[in-house]
């Protein structure tokens, strides 16, 4: 990946929306708290409650504020006593351009995840008709990872105040917090928070960038089968396995991968001076370990300044007169 390009690769860290759990009903509270959550009495006697504290006075990108706002609305509405249910922790760019210049690059980084925890409910989002990548996402019971065009989203629910572009998000299922933490919640709740995404989740970003391999081989056996039933399919899809590699180019991480790929066509005579040309002609992008790495850095720094930075410390440049 160019080097210049991969510099802008910057993200913003702070919570999106918290859900938990409560026994009882939830008192009314200020009017201000009302506005920001979302409640359902369930018929065991027990209140689902989905929180968005951005919408009280703006995003809270420290987490010393967003505690202070959590203990305000606790106060007010009466949660003395809850469990966690979900937790998403979004990590923001501001810029228009930042989701199509790096979604392969995230597409690499989730791909890795994906393989790592064998997650099965894996899958691409595109627009009807513009045909653009709206988002890329993975799902199993203990945790979700979406990359996903937050402007266009905004566009679609008509929401001028979303300043963010681009949006990776991380989000912590009930059963992972079950798992790890029990029951505990109260005065523990925040610091489970703050554990789970600077501890566990850079851990899974670890683990991920150790099976960067894998996901060429893996994409590389759907290559494969893709391309041995298309080729001789009418309507044509494609007319040459360069065609193919066109098409199919943001499934190709590296000049490692596309020589696999390539040494397992008959017809290709030299796989390493094909893709030698390949990258010369048509100027497919490759993504190496060093580039992941460097991601996952970023990853890793947005979240730690988040949980770690100074209360009132902002450092995305809002676009200002500008509707979003």
């Amino acid at each position: 990946m160019n080097q210049e390009k991969l510099e802008k690769y910057e993200l913003q860290g702070s919570f999106h929306t918290l859900t938990v759990k409560t026994t009882g009903l939830i008192e009314n509270g200020n009017k201000e708290f009302r506005e920001v959550i979302k409640s359902n009495s369930n018929t065991d006697g027990e209140t689902t409650t989905t929180i968005n504290l951005n919408k009280i006075n703006g995003d809270l990108f420290t987490f010393q504020e967003f505690q202070d706002t959590f203990e305000m609305l606790r106060n007010s509405m009466g949660l003395d006593h809850y469990r966690f249910l979900r937790a998403d922790f979004r990590l923001d760019n501001y810029d228009g351009s930042h989701y199509q210049d790096f979604a392969k690059l995230n597409k690499y980084l989730i791909s890795a995840m994906a393989l790592t925890y064998e997650v099965k409910n894996c899958y691409k989002t595109d627009g009807l008709f513009s045909q653009n990548q709206l988002s890329i996402a993975i799902k199993n019971d203990y945790f979700q990872l979406e990359n996903y065009d937050r402007n266009a989203k905004s566009k679609n629910t008509e929401n001028h105040q979303e300043p963010a572009q681009a949006r990776l998000e991380e989000r912590t299922m009930a059963k992972e917090f079950r798992r790890n933490y029990g029951d505990a919640s109260g005065a523990d709740g925040m610091e489970i928070l703050k554990q789970e995404f600077t501890e566990k989740w850079l851990e899974r970003w670890e683990k991920a960038l150790e099976n960067l391999d894998a996901v060429g081989e893996r994409y590389n056996e759907e290559l494969e089968r893709i391309y041995t039933e298309g080729k001789g399919a009418f309507p044509v899809r494609f007319r040459t396995l360069t065609d193919f590699l066109i098409q199919y180019q943001d499934c190709i991480f590296s000049q490692k991968q596309l020589i696999n790929l390539l040494e397992r066509f008959p017809e290709v005579g030299n796989p390493k001076e094909r893709a030698k040309s390949h990258k010369k002609r048509y100027g497919i992008e490759y993504i190496s370990k060093k580039d992941a790495r460097s991601a996952v850095d970023e990853i890793k720094r947005a979240t730690l300044h988040y949980f770690e930075g100074q209360k009132g410390v902002q450092t995305v440049p809002f676009l200002e007169n500008e509707q979003q």
